[in-house]
């Protein structure tokens, strides 16, 4: 029998492919249970005629455009080689404006629709992470638009009947489509998780997406023509990076600014739009801000990173000044960084820190950094640090590290520390600022526009108090600024770029003063922040223990359940008596119940940021203390007629509202 057994064991055990190489179990896992929304969008998406139909007359336009341009050049005076480059340009640019018009429109109905259509409501309760549900909604719009640029392919062998591209013209272009599509999904899925109107998801997505990517595309237009003189190029329009990456792609120059360079870009706008949809999708009462604390952190350090690798492609001549330009351009991405983290309520929602007391040592610590307003500030304070100071050590590593010799390091490490430490002590202010204005206001919109709207005054009033006082003070800006425009947060723009052309390095010790000013408003805002944040925390400890006190209180004066006489249970004094601990028993019970829903009141204030002293104000006002009288005739030995009112000590309606008196 054993023999039996075990011969039946090892026939049904699954046996290891021989021969094979095993998959990570990660892959393996996604192969195996790949995502349900995914698999059930593409299946609704690709059985619809609307689908098909636009499949057809999309690619029936483009064809038409790109015939309509190809017969033109043919007949103008242009060599093949200049006609099939314009017929390449022509048809990738259609495909974009396609992309652009079509894509994020059509991403802005995928939750918007689950929501009008009644079944969002089933889709969350699936039991299935906001994470996967957001990845398949972007993942099923990606793979759809995919293959209708799939479908656009054929017409581009129109433009090898003239010449003048290459194969790998072809694919880096489809490669840029691929790389634009990206965003353009994502947005979509962003607004249409924080909306609730298909309408305006669609008006909202194509009114940010449609003029950006037309200034982008512009852009990438005009950054062709220094790049022909430079590389030695043919072709002009958008798409020209498509020849210097056939040519150049091994080069570093190339290599580091039209091949890392937007993967770095495209890929932390799709991160970033995707934690934010998860963010919307993700109940208030659960954590919101981690998604994007892990997009803080790839972006500083992508951030560092490229700063480096740029810099180092400039020569002796220019290295230096490109290094302070550049750490002033990053000071904005500083900034958004500040003011992404303003949104924050002052505690952690309950069921966060249930979980973190059930996990190890190394995952309480890190409660010290998210969520709630305090610690998420405490994070942010860091990563702003990291990412002014980081960005201005990797622009002076890199000219140590290109030119070890350079005459001209003191000056431009002068000018990189005013940059540096002034932009740090900037965005300091406004993050600590800001987050103060979140808990004290609650609201994140508010808090942003007032921080930003400030930060405006503070630039604007100390020039125009100088132009008041004495007309030719800005005259030299540069050598000798006014004593107001000292103070303004961009001193230490101008100081760093003026430092870095001229020199003077002693001129850092300007920079003290307003390093000093928003420096310690920082440090003052974030003291208020703390203190704002362990009031709130006392009242509503205090208010829990408050909930929790009375409800045990109201389940030990309730009277203990007493059979009615002539019943069989009365007969035994074992029987009532156990009748009686069965009351007392389920008195507690509904006293413990009780408890449990007056703190989750207490915790759905806390983490919207709501004052609890209203709301014990209200709860003092509305319920009856536990030491109050019960009225006549209630006494406990008394039976309630039929119909009559409960009794004070009488278990509540499970239904009703346990606070009648909140708001």
């Amino acid at each position: 029998m054993s023999t039996v057994a075990e011969s039946t064991t090892e026939s049904t055990t699954p046996q290891s492919p021989k021969g094979r190489f095993p998959l990570p179990a990660r892959l393996r896992s996604w192969l195996d249970d790949p995502n349900p929304i995914l698999v059930k969008e593409l299946r609704s998406i690709l059985r619809t005629t609307l689908f098909i139909r636009f499949l057809y007359l999309s690619t029936g336009l483009v064809g038409l455009i790109v015939i309509a341009f190809g017969g033109g050049m043919a007949a103008g005076a242009y060599t093949p080689a200049q006609a099939g480059q314009i017929v390449f340009q022509t048809f990738f640019t259609t495909a974009l404006m396609i992309i652009c018009l079509v894509a994020p429109a059509y991403a802005a109905t995928s939750l918007t629709g689950e929501r009008e259509t009644g079944t969002y409501e089933s889709l969350i309760l699936t039991g299935m992470d906001p994470g996967r549900v957001v990845l398949g909604k972007f993942l099923a719009s990606y793979s759809v638009f995919t293959l209708v640029i799939v479908s656009f392919s054929p017409i581009v062998g129109i433009a090898f009947l003239f010449g003048g591209i290459s194969p790998w013209h072809v694919v880096l272009g489809f490669y840029g489509l691929l790389m634009v599509l990206g965003p353009a999904v994502a947005l979509g899925v962003a607004v249409s998780a924080r909306l609730r109107s298909t309408r305006v998801s669609i008006l909202l997505a194509l009114i940010v997406f449609a003029p950006t990517s037309l200034f982008a595309t512009i852009f990438l237009a005009v950054l062709g023509e220094p790049a022909k003189s430079e590389w030695s190029l043919t072709m002009s329009g958008p798409f020209w990076f498509t020849e210097a990456l056939s040519m150049r792609f091994f080069e570093l120059d190339t290599f580091l600014l039209l091949g890392v360079m937007p993967l770095y870009l495209f890929g932390m706008i799709v991160w970033f739009l995707l934690a934010s949809a998860i963010a919307g999708v993700r109940p208030a009462a659960e954590d919101r801000s981690t998604p994007f604390k892990w997009w803080g952190l790839a972006a500083v350090v992508g951030m560092i990173a490229i700063m480096f690798g740029v810099c180092t492609l400039f020569d002796s001549h220019d290295i230096g000044d490109v290094g302070v330009a550049f750490n002033v351009a990053a000071s904005f991405t500083v900034l958004f960084i500040a003011l992404l983290f303003m949104n924050e309520p002052p505690l952690p929602p309950r069921l966060v820190e249930v979980r973190r007391q059930q996990q190890g040592r190394l995952r309480k610590a890190m409660g010290i950094f998210g969520p709630g307003a305090a610690s998420t500030t405490r994070f942010a304070m860091i990563l702003v640090a990291s990412a002014a100071v980081g960005s201005a050590l990797a622009a002076a590593a890199a000219r140590y590290f290109m030119f070890p010799g350079h005459h001209e390091h003191a000056q431009f490490d002068a000018g990189l520390v005013c940059v540096g430490f002034g932009t740090a002590a900037v965005c300091l202010f406004a993050l600590n600022f800001g987050a103060y204005l979140r808990v004290v206001l609650r609201s994140g919109v508010a808090s942003r526009v007032l921080t930003l709207a400030v930060l405006l005054a503070l630039i604007v009033i100390p020039l125009l108090g100088s132009v008041i006082i004495d007309p030719d003070s800005l005259d030299n800006m540069d050598d000798d600024p006014p004593f107001m425009v000292r103070l303004s947060p961009i001193m230490h723009f101008i100081l760093g770029v003026d430092i870095a052309e001229d020199g003077g390095a002693h001129r850092m010790l300007e920079m003290a003063i307003p390093i000093v000013v928003y420096g310690g408003l920082a440090f003052f805002f974030w003291i208020l922040l703390e203190a704002r944040v362990r009031r709130v925390k006392a009242l509503v400890d205090a208010q829990r223990e408050d909930r929790e006190a009375r409800a045990e209180a109201a389940a030990s004066s309730r009277p203990s359940f007493i059979p009615p006489s002539g019943s069989g249970f009365a007969s035994s004094g074992a029987v009532t008596e156990s009748g009686a601990e069965t009351g007392a028993e389920a008195g507690t019970a509904a006293g413990t119940g009780a408890a449990a829903e007056a703190e989750a009141e207490a915790e759905a204030e806390a983490g919207t940021g709501a004052d609890p002293a209203s709301a014990s104000a209200s709860d003092s006002d509305s319920e009856p203390e536990p030491g109050s009288e019960p009225e006549p005739g209630s006494e406990p030995g008394s039976e309630p007629e039929p119909g009559a009112d409960p009794e004070p000590g009488a278990d509540p309606d499970p239904d009703a509202d346990p606070d009648p008196g909140r708001s």
